[in-house]
């Protein structure tokens, strides 16, 4: 994260777990303490599914059971070859990091052990100068630094000018330098699934016990301030009587009259993604293990009060599991956390309520998110687990001191007006304004239904999907930049991916494998991702759509092209060393990916170019078989005006319309140059038009800004979307109506789905829209949104 994560003001401390049991904390402060257990996969372990009985048991404990070829659109991932990573030789040990980094051609990929992992926290302390990072931090690059969380501060010192800049100008050499190679000798398992994990047990604070003021009284402790100092956990000094008549000092320890106090309340955490990491689990429980004090029979000191268990396929139907499930006391509440046992409720009901009732404006526009409130397996299914033993949910809290059993938050209950509406066989009971809204919005519309020109209009059936409209950061109603494109026949295209992203894809499309049109099914016909620029609110739901992508089974017949520009791809190059996304030769669903730059509107054809010697560049073939894929006639890139490198995006298909994509901007001539009589302008308008000294600020358009580069480009449409989060319904701008022979104009909202046919449709319900927010009875909604001083 190191190109687009950086403050000179922040202090963070790195701590990393050693793979190998330790017993000391990795976290300690005046209220908990943590402790963590590696657990490394057996590899041996596997089973088939097959192979379990009615309610999910095993044959029987010694049986070694196969994995067959999963069924279901999700499936390990094979890792391929890591070869390309370490192609260069190990610098001499005898030459330090500092001369290291004088050179011109260090490259940091060929650090190992010790110097690689100085090499890391040296990035860390450039990406946050304020922080100490210890010399040793344990973990892949200190196997023999065993239990070892403090030591002296780095001694690699950046230079003066190697500070980063919060304005993203100019950033140091360590930062565009690639990272060394994780060892993959530890965690190079040819299943991605098979990685190592943690388990964490947090303790609370140990409750001391009651002042006993008859035992104070009888020691001579009389009423005052002293008692006080004594509850405090201090020793107190009294005069007493001898029994002769001498006064005489007598000391008073806080044992002597406060009663035994409470052990501290412990919460564990497992994490046991696949029947592989059971073993080195069992043994970090079992006898001499560093987590043997938890169970019953040795938790004198451990009051054990809820155990989360994050469970993949067929562990908690694993016998030993069950068993280790039932070691501990009668009183332990198990909270189970395994996707065949839990429902699939919609997590931002907000949303999703005021897109149940913009349904009832229009039901192809705005949909339904898919959800479901059954799992796919009942939990009391499950033989032999304990009996207090219950699905996660959101919302569910555990007090730990005193103890109380799991209890839903009724905050939570009351805000969800969604899952109780969606669930009744009646429409959602809206407002007469907003009833006789929605039937002028109607009305409108079906005034220009019948008018020939609209099936006239080039591109009518190109569907568009805005799954983020917002900017920065996730708001209550607006997720941030991701905007999918489906061309019919030809398949999808995504415009940028903000976190979230591909819960939203989920949200949209649903997990249901009897589904023609699930997410799978769209993931499978994904050809291409544009990413604008390296913020994060445009590109860090990538790497989680591209790891998902790995998933598919069969493969996808065809690659996934992707068009960025190079900090995203040492991003992505980086993060594969964690997990698969399909970069590696030989990936079964392999990305290509094309550099923005490289097929910049002004540069010449790369279709039709070539190189001195003949052949086309490396890139070209991957870009005329991406716009063959999708039908395009061409798809270009445009350099645009942001706080960091940002391209918008230039697409023109066979069937003479064309989508122009703004990325984040202040306006410029140059997307109206190259976006020239575009069927569809997609522009940012971050800030209302009050805003415009901050939107220039800070780089961006505001509403009439956008509006204006349609004008000048000739589009016939143009969809607003990037609001800022002070703007978390509505922007403060009321759209006027639309001259003839200017552009259509409408806003965007997740999960709305525009055909390029019906953005007139799409203007005509903006008031209708507008006056839905204002009647949604929503404090949140309405409040003042601080400044996020983000992009």
């Amino acid at each position: 994260m190191r190109r687009y994560t950086y403050r000179d003001n922040l202090d963070v401390t790195p701590s990393e777990v050693p793979l190998v049991p330790d017993d000391q904390p990795v976290y300690k402060d005046e209220n908990i303490t943590v402790f963590a257990l590696p657990i490394n996969p057996t590899l041996e372990e596997s089973y088939d599914e097959d192979a379990l009985d009615c309610c999910g048991n095993a044959d029987g404990p010694s049986k070694v059971l196969k994995r067959k070829r999963d069924t279901s659109p999700e499936r390990p991932v094979k890792r391929g070859s890591n070869n390309q990573a370490r192609t260069s030789p190990e610098p001499d040990p005898s030459v330090s990091i500092d001369e290291l980094m004088e050179r011109s051609d260090f490259d940091p990929t060929s650090l190992r052990g010790d110097r690689a992992q100085a090499w890391r926290r040296h990035i860390v302390k450039l990406m946050f100068p304020a922080t100490r990072v210890p010399e040793s931090t344990g973990g892949l690059g200190d196997k023999n630094q065993k239990g070892k969380r403090k030591g002296k501060e780095s001694t690699i010192k950046p230079s003066p000018d190697e500070h980063p800049s919060t304005e993203y100008v100019q950033q140091p050499l360590g930062l565009k330098r690639p990272l060394p190679v994780p060892d993959t000798s530890l965690v190079g398992f040819s299943d991605q699934r098979l990685r190592p994990t943690l388990a964490y047990a947090v303790h609370g604070p140990r409750v001391r016990g009651k002042f006993d003021a008859q035992k104070a009284e009888a020691l001579g402790l009389k009423q005052g301030p002293l008692r006080a100092v004594l509850a405090r956990g201090q020793t107190v000094t009294v005069k007493v009587d001898d029994g002769c008549g001498n006064s005489i000092d007598s000391e008073i320890k806080p044992s002597d009259c406060i009663g035994e106090g409470t052990p501290p309340g412990i919460v564990l955490l497992l994490d046991i993604p696949t029947l592989a990491h059971i073993p080195s689990l069992l043994a970090g429980f079992a006898d001499g293990g560093p987590f043997a004090k938890y169970r019953q029979l040795n938790s004198k000191d451990h009051d054990v009060r809820v155990i989360h268990h994050l469970c993949g396929d067929g562990v908690l139907e694993d016998e030993r599991y069950r068993a280790l499930m039932n070691e501990f006391g009668p009183d332990v509440h198990h909270l189970v956390a395994s996707r065949r046992y839990l429902p699939d409720p919609v997590t931002f009901t907000s949303a999703a309520y005021s897109q149940l009732r913009l349904k009832q404006l229009d039901s192809d526009i705005f949909p339904t998110p898919k959800f479901t409130l059954s799992a796919e397996k009942a939990l009391e299914g499950v033989a032999g687990l304990p009996a207090r033993t219950l699905a996660m949910q959101a919302g569910l809290s555990v007090s730990i001191h005193p103890p109380r059993s799991p209890a839903q938050d009724e905050n939570t209950r009351k805000l969800d007006l969604f899952h109780p509406a969606v669930c009744s066989d009646s429409l959602v009971k809206l407002p007469d304004p907003i009833l006789s809204s929605f039937s002028r919005a109607r009305a409108v519309v079906q005034s220009f239904a019948s008018d020939s020109e609209a099936d006239k209009i080039p591109g009518k059936d190109v569907l568009v999907c805005t799954l983020g409209t917002g900017s920065a950061i996730p708001s209550k109603f607006r997720n941030v930049s991701a905007t999918l494109i489906h061309i019919p026949k030809h398949g999808y295209l995504l415009l940028d991916a903000g976190e979230g992203t591909w819960g939203q894809l989920v949200r949209k499309y649903g997990r249901d494998p009897s589904s023609p049109s699930n997410v799978w099914q769209m993931l499978r016909e994904l050809k291409c991702i544009f990413i604008s620029h390296i913020h994060g609110d445009h590109h860090i739901g990538l790497a989680k759509l591209l790891a998902m992508r790995q998933r598919l089974d069969p493969p996808s017949k065809d690659p996934l092209y992707l068009v960025a520009n190079y900090t995203v791809f040492q991003y992505l190059r980086d993060y594969d060393s964690l997990e698969m996304l399909g970069l590696q030769n030989g990936s079964d669903n392999p990305v290509m990916l094309i550099p923005a730059d490289a097929i910049h509107w002004l540069k010449s054809s790369h279709s039709e170019g070539s190189n001195r010697n003949g052949s086309r560049p490396w890139y070209a073939t991957a870009h005329a078989d991406l716009c063959t894929s999708l039908g395009l006639r061409s798809l270009q890139t445009v350099d645009v005006e942001h706080r960091t490198l940002c391209h918008g995006l230039i697409i023109k298909h066979t069937d003479d319309w064309s989508i122009v994509y703004s990325g984040d901007t202040v306006p410029v001539h140059r997307l109206v140059q190259a976006g020239q009589n575009a069927t569809l302008l997609i522009h940012e308008a971050t800030m209302a038009d009050d805003e415009a000294d901050k939107a220039r600020a800070k780089m961006h358009s505001t509403v009439g800004q956008a509006i204006d580069i349609g004008k000048q480009m000739n589009a016939y449409s143009i969809l607003l979307t990037h609001f800022s989060a002070r703007y978390p319904t509505m922007p403060q701008s009321m759209l006027t109506n639309c001259e003839p022979g200017e552009p259509i104009v409408a806003l965007a909202f997740d999960h709305a789905n525009v055909r390029i046919g019906d953005m007139r449709k799409m203007h005509a319900y903006m008031p209708a829209i507008e006056q839905n927010f204002a009647e949604l009875d929503d404090d949140d909604a309405t409040a003042q949104v601080a400044e996020v001083d983000i992009t």
